[in-house]
């Protein structure tokens, strides 16, 4: 309160009228304040799931992508090559294999070192955008790759040419990696699937999910490419159930 006298104008402290001490800057009271507060922690909640929801399948389209044009490549270069699959370390080992004149180690012929010459871009194609490994993947490990190949399929002693292979449309080629980062894990042993754990060793059947990885596996999907050329998103379930029933769709015949 404001008195005016013969000393000026001076300022007097006293109470404040309860109405007023509800009041803040601008007009809001501190209750208001908290309800919208409130309000954007409840829709910053909501908003989580579906952001988090949205990039899984971003991804997830990305890597049905880069399987898609992997097994275009494979389906090219065994045109060019009278029907011969590339080769992975599993049927090369320690060997040497000469090819278009050029002596090549085992690491540096592996199938997606083969196939560089059949994608726009090799360095993006091999690497699946949801991998958490995908920067060691790129950086450090010249060549090495998120994705498997199945061993029983590109083994030439097994089956030697395409045309060979039975069933296409439900044989699977090509598996989400979870194998350390190693420029000779490209390829998958598809004989041994024949408990849940041994394939999970193997593939990443929860790549694409929202949250934390869980024990079983089971809270997520991932992306399989047949021999046919098509690809397919497949819940980790779905493939487990295919598993408990006998049914082998990554073994020609199976």
């Amino acid at each position: 309160m404001i008195h005016s006298g013969e000393a000026g104008p001076h300022i007097v402290c006293g109470p404040v009228s309860g109405s007023r001490a509800r009041r803040l800057v601008g007009g809001f009271t501190l209750v208001e304040l908290l309800t919208v507060v409130g309000v954007v922690a409840i829709l910053f909640c909501l908003a989580v799931p579906v952001i988090s929801s949205g990039a899984m399948a971003a991804n997830r389209a990305r890597c049905a992508s880069n399987l898609r044009q992997i097994g275009q490549a494979i389906l090219l270069y065994a045109g060019d090559h009278d029907g011969v699959l590339p080769v992975t370390s599993h049927s090369t080992g320690d060997s040497r294999l000469k090819i278009n004149g050029k002596w090549l180690s085992s690491i540096e012929y592996s199938w997606i070192y083969l196939l560089a010459d059949y994608l726009d871009n090799v360095d993006e194609v091999r690497v699946c955008p949801a991998d958490e490994r995908s920067r060691q993947r790129q950086i450090l490990q010249m060549n090495a790759t998120s994705y498997l190949l199945n061993d029983m399929v590109f083994d030439s002693e097994v089956y030697g040419r395409f045309q060979n292979l039975p069933h296409p449309s439900r044989l699977m080629l090509a598996f989400i990696s979870n194998r350390p980062v190693s420029r000779t894990w490209d390829h998958a042993h598809c004989a041994n699937w024949t408990t849940w754990p041994a394939l999970t060793t193997d593939v990443a059947v929860d790549r694409h999910r929202t949250g934390e990885r869980i024990g079983s596996r089971l809270n997520g999907s991932a992306n399989y490419l047949f021999a046919d050329g098509h690809v397919q998103t497949m819940e980790a379930a779905e493939v487990k159930g295919m598993l408990d029933r006998g049914e082998r769709p990554w073994l020609p015949g199976g």
